[in-house]
């Protein structure tokens, strides 16, 4: 289902609902609106007659009008709900994006506060079909937001990987495999996050390693081009030489003199 934003919503009403045991199940019914719930506690099964959706704690749903709005699994469960209907003319302010069907939301003060401001009596049709709206887009931001911190904690994660995994691991398929996302996918994810790709990250890696090698150890450039998984020391001291701008041989000698003070 895509729902248009840049339509205007018509508030019709809302509550809180508590299931009195884990055997409860949602009522089958008709639907001549759209209704969202918002699950605060347990886990709500319910189906739009097209999908069925197991809604957590701290997650969102909502169906459109459709014949059979039904439970299709028992359970118990505590959740807000909210119906409203969509207007063909446009907010003055007009939206131009879908909202997302089901997601995540996890700040339940916002709900609860717009909960609480559509229970006042004495405002207008308009002011609820407002604080209606604004629940949806709190939604959509919170959703969005929600995609941005999980980009960013797997960025995180790979980032902390690919500092302690063994050479062998540091390639973009076997980074991939590990967190299992397709290559492509991890790949535009690290790049978007810190502007660098994910490949430019392990080279870099590689070479520190390299360089760390060739100045504290007395492995040779051929060992240490095996150690860290080139083809053959050629390949290495291409690629380091490309980085660094000197070759490995000449960046342990200028090392080695700089240690002995010369």
């Amino acid at each position: 289902m895509k729902f248009d934003l840049s339509t205007a919503i018509e508030f019709l009403l809302h509550g809180t609902f508590e299931a009195p045991d884990s055997k409860w199940v949602h009522m089958s019914r008709s639907m001549e609106c759209y209704e969202l719930f918002y699950v605060t506690s347990g886990i709500l099964y319910i189906s739009d007659g097209q999908k069925q959706y197991v809604v957590n704690t701290g997650e969102f749903v909502i169906t459109p009008p459709c014949k059979n709005q039904y439970g299709w699994k028992p359970s118990a469960c505590k959740f807000y709900y909210f119906h409203f209907d969509v207007k063909k003319t446009c907010f003055k302010d007009a939206i131009d994006s879908f909202f997302p069907v089901y997601g995540k939301y996890r700040n339940i003060n916002t709900i609860e506060k717009y909960y609480t401001l559509l229970s006042f009596e004495h405002c207008s049709l308009e002011i609820l079909n407002h604080f209606m709206a604004i629940i949806l887009l709190e939604l959509k931001n919170g959703e969005d937001s929600e995609k941005v911190r999980e980009t960013a904690q797997l960025c995180k994660s790979v980032l902390t990987y690919i500092q302690l995994a063994p050479a062998e691991q540091l390639k973009v398929s076997l980074v991939a495999e590990k967190f299992q996302y397709n290559e492509k996918y991890i790949s535009s994810c690290i790049t978007k996050e810190t502007g660098t790709p994910l490949k430019k990250h392990l080279k870099a890696e590689l070479i520190k390693r390299a360089k760390h090698m060739l100045e504290y150890t007395d492995y040779s450039v051929s060992q240490i081009s095996e150690m860290l998984g080139y083809s053959d020391a050629h390949s290495f001291s291409h690629v380091f030489k490309n980085t660094e701008q000197i070759s490995p041989k000449a960046y342990r000698i200028m090392k080695t003199k700089l240690q002995a003070g010369l």
